[in-house]
């Protein structure tokens, strides 16, 4: 999956787009000069072992890695017309990820999306530019996303169906602020979506071992 999106990257560096909830940062005129951990592997839990006294090293079982949260960083900048403009919007900017639940954070590869699901992991200290007609500051977003694999799918339409395989719990998140968690075993999960359009349900788990996955959408990432 690291080969997919890289491939996806070459030659789109000017057309990348950050949104959250929807929204693109531009909104509220913020622009990102650097990111880490979006496209980056997430690191491995510890594996069990086993130390043998009478054997060389240990035996290390990684039959079924697990990975930690998935933790990005974004360098951003903040644009505005003057120390008002500048308070209202970084105001607004902080309180979209100040809200109940994880908050969705789109990183679009010209029409090509990937998703993450985060919270801010801690404060922001924004560094300021002081001028009278132009406002500028620089700070860096540090956001944990618990769920560090997943899978995309895009829905077109009023309604998904998806079935499934999993002996470890899985998490759908449908696109439009709803979810469903610990779905096990023969799952099937169906949702109406409140009006037709286009949607981007993340599913969220042990991707590598869901079987007999059917389902009326397009993947647009199998597992990232």
């Amino acid at each position: 999956m690291p080969e997919q999106i890289l491939s996806e990257f070459a030659g789109a560096e000017s057309t990348l787009t950050y949104k959250i909830d929807g929204n693109d940062f531009l909104f509220y005129g913020v622009y990102v000069s650097a990111s880490g951990g979006m496209q980056d592997a997430p690191s491995l839990k510890e594996p069990q072992t086993v130390n043998w006294p009478g054997s060389h090293g240990t035996v290390v079982d990684l039959a079924a890695p697990r990975y930690n949260n998935r933790e990005i960083e974004l360098d951003c900048f903040i644009k505005a017309a003057g120390k008002l403009d500048f308070f209202n919007k970084v105001r607004a900017f902080l309180q979209a990820f100040q809200k109940p639940g994880l908050r969705r954070l789109e990183l679009w590869i010209a029409t090509k999306p990937l998703v993450y699901l985060v919270y801010l992991s801690e404060g922001v200290n924004i560094e300021k530019q002081w001028h009278e007609d132009e406002m500028f500051g620089t700070f860096t977003l540090k956001l944990i996303d618990p769920h560090p694999v997943k899978r995309l799918l895009k829905v077109v339409g009023s309604a998904v169906s998806i079935q499934f395989t999993s002996a470890n719990p899985i998490s759908i998140f449908w696109g439009d602020g709803s979810v469903k968690h610990d779905l096990l075993d023969d799952a099937t999960a169906t949702y109406n979506y409140a009006s037709a359009g286009t949607y981007y349900p993340v599913v969220c788990g042990v991707i590598e071992e869901v079987e007999d996955f059917v389902h009326n959408a397009e993947v647009l990432w199998s597992k990232y």
